[in-house]
């Protein structure tokens, strides 16, 4: 079973809590590999921004490493991690300007693609952390 495998059989349980989720050690240790896959996808070909995005994951999981196991806060922790990987492998493109007003922009197989009619209802809208991560598109 690779990681991944892990990773989504524990997202997708409803049996485990967040408690839970947080004293098994192999999902965490999934969450940091899938977080990490996910800067490497969003940020392809932007070396310093790759870097410093990685340094930041590890730097906040070094952080939390310290957590009682099984808490809330270890829980929560998880859930924000996979959160941002999830964002950052469907929502961030990166563009290069080509040239005046012109950007190429670097659209993968795993960014979320939205019909025109609900991208215009999102325009200009600033949203919460929690907001993009409950919408359902």
């Amino acid at each position: 079973m690779t990681s991944i495998d892990i990773l989504k059989t524990f997202m997708a349980s409803k049996v485990l809590n967040p408690g839970e989720i947080a004293s098994n050690r192999s999902v965490v240790l999934a969450t940091y590999r899938h977080l990490l896959r996910a800067t490497g996808i969003a940020f392809r070909g932007d070396n310093d921004t790759l870097v410093a995005s990685r340094k930041l994951a590890h730097e906040s999981f070094a952080k939390n490493r310290r957590l009682e196991v099984g808490s809330v806060e270890a829980g929560q922790g998880i859930e924000h991690a996979q959160g941002v990987a999830q964002i950052l492998r469907e929502n961030v493109v990166q563009g290069k300007n080509t040239g005046g007003e012109n950007y190429k922009l670097n659209i993968h197989e795993h960014t979320q693609r939205l019909d025109n009619e609900t991208a215009k209802q999102f325009k200009g809208k600033t949203k919460t952390f929690k907001e993009i991560k409950d919408a359902s598109f």
